[in-house]
């Protein structure tokens, strides 16, 4: 193929992402109407339905089983081998719309306004969609790729990642990749509804649950002890919520606040810049101003919140033990077994313990610099020129965790152009992705898919 036709191909090819959008938007609708909450999961009613898809356009797969009703698809198109496999991943499960008071069906795609509105079009079958209609223009485009391209659903995301354990378990070759992009990141739009940055996220938070226990004595509620095992625990959980881990910056975090600096009010741009700059000591003035807005304060620091609290067996009798749950998000140079030992420092109390859950996996970073970024970087100049790249740290936790320590580049890499009010919305009520975002994450993804994989 020549080079004056192969550009032509692409050219044509990515101008009409409109067109495609339409199967993404109708592929969409059947995923979210799937109902794979998790728990249970049922993500076998993704899979068929992605299955289906593929065999139309004769693409192979695979379909393995990690739990009843439980299924992961890996699909593949083969390129010549001269460059290492690209990943495409998803989950296909989704948090509980349960007890939420939503204006629409959760489970149906409704449009609000300019909006697509279901649990999931943003976290994240709206990106399943796309990455699975890609992988068809791929194979009918019939560009010649130099690496192979592969497209991965998985499930249990939201529950710590039981699909793609499995998957890398059994099947490990079948995610061996050089660089892979899953959810995280991606461009942001400011008030105005402009793309103002694009986020790359680059490493994550160790997740780890901690469970604190307090034991008293137990006996007749009418005649206090002094040893109220519920009591107790109240102690150590303020005395958790009063002395917060110390802040600190990574390289990723300082180059974050150093790029969105530029795009923030005065104030917060000066703080994000005099601890971009700072070496040594963190300036205390530009902590307390960043600590003003939660998302960014969760950055400097290894967090730990209370989010469960069970103790007592009836109204009129002393608890015998009463026990929480801490959620720890922790810097990735940092080890469960230290946030551990702080936090029983923190108590002071030997007879509160303190017990680290599941190992939930720990990845350090992806490079910031190489074929993946810098593919980012060009395709993202070309649709929203003057617009930078950031590299960013997830608070949160996706699956790339299980795969940077296998040597994969993993990179956090939304499609859809997003305001942080609508980025807020996942795993909440009326979860939704302008409408417009299908095409505009194709355009993008294309782009960049034939950027790094395209001979």
């Amino acid at each position: 193929m020549t080079l004056c036709l192969l550009a032509a191909l692409v050219l044509t090819a990515t101008s009409h992402a409109e067109d495609r959008a339409g199967d993404a938007r109708a592929l969409l609708n059947e995923l979210v109407a799937a109902d794979t909450t998790n728990p249970p999961g049922n993500e076998a009613r993704a899979v068929a339905i992605g299955a289906k898809r593929l065999d139309a356009a004769g693409i192979p797969y695979e379909i393995t089983e990690f739990a009843p009703g439980r299924q992961n698809l890996v699909a593949r198109l083969k390129g010549d081998g001269s460059a290492k496999p690209l990943l495409l991943f998803s989950h296909v499960d989704v948090v509980g719309a349960e007890g939420q008071p939503w204006t629409t069906p959760p489970h149906q795609v409704t449009e609000v306004g300019a909006y697509l509105q279901g649990r999931g079009v943003g976290d994240m079958l709206g990106m399943g969609a796309i990455e699975l209609e890609l992988l068809i223009w791929l194979k009918e485009s019939g560009i010649p790729l130099k690496r192979d391209v592969i497209l991965a659903w998985t499930g249990d995301e939201e529950s710590g990642g039981a699909g793609i354990k499995w998957q890398l378990a059994h099947k490990p070759e079948s995610l061996a990749a050089e660089i892979s992009f899953t959810e995280g990141g991606g461009p942001v739009l400011d008030d105005g509804g402009k793309v103002s940055l694009i986020g790359l996220e680059t490493a994550e938070k160790i997740y780890q649950d901690v469970t604190i226990t307090a034991h008293g004595t137990t006996g007749h509620a009418s005649i206090p002890l002094g040893d109220n095992a519920i009591v107790r625990l109240g102690r150590a959980l303020d005395k958790i919520a009063s002395h917060p881990f110390p802040p600190r910056l990574l390289p990723v975090t300082r180059a974050y606040l150093a790029g969105r600096a530029a795009f923030e009010r005065p104030e917060l741009a000066a703080a994000m810049r005099a601890l971009a700059a700072s070496r040594g000591k963190l300036p205390a003035r530009a902590i307390r101003t960043l600590e003003k807005a939660p998302s960014l304060a969760a950055l400097l620091r290894t967090t730990c919140e209370t989010t469960l609290v069970h103790g007592g067996t009836r109204v009129n009798a002393l608890p015998v033990s009463a026990e929480a749950n801490l959620n720890c998000r922790i810097l990735p140079d940092e080890t469960p077994e230290a946030v551990q030992k702080a936090l029983q420092a923190t108590i002071a109390d030997p007879s509160v313990e303190v017990k680290l859950g599941p190992d939930d996996g720990r990845s350090g970073p992806s490079a910031l610099d190489g074929p993946g970024p810098d593919a980012v970087r060009k395709v993202s100049a070309e649709l929203w020129p003057g617009t930078p790249v950031i590299p960013s740290l997830e608070c949160g936790a996706d699956d790339s965790r299980f795969l940077r320590p296998l040597g994969v580049n993993a990179y956090g890499l939304n499609p859809f152009p997003l305001s942080d009010s609508d980025a807020r919305r996942a795993h909440g009520i009326d979860e939704r992705i302008p409408a417009d975002s299908l095409a505009v994450g194709l355009r993008y993804f294309e782009k960049l898919v034939l950027e790094l994989a395209a001979k």
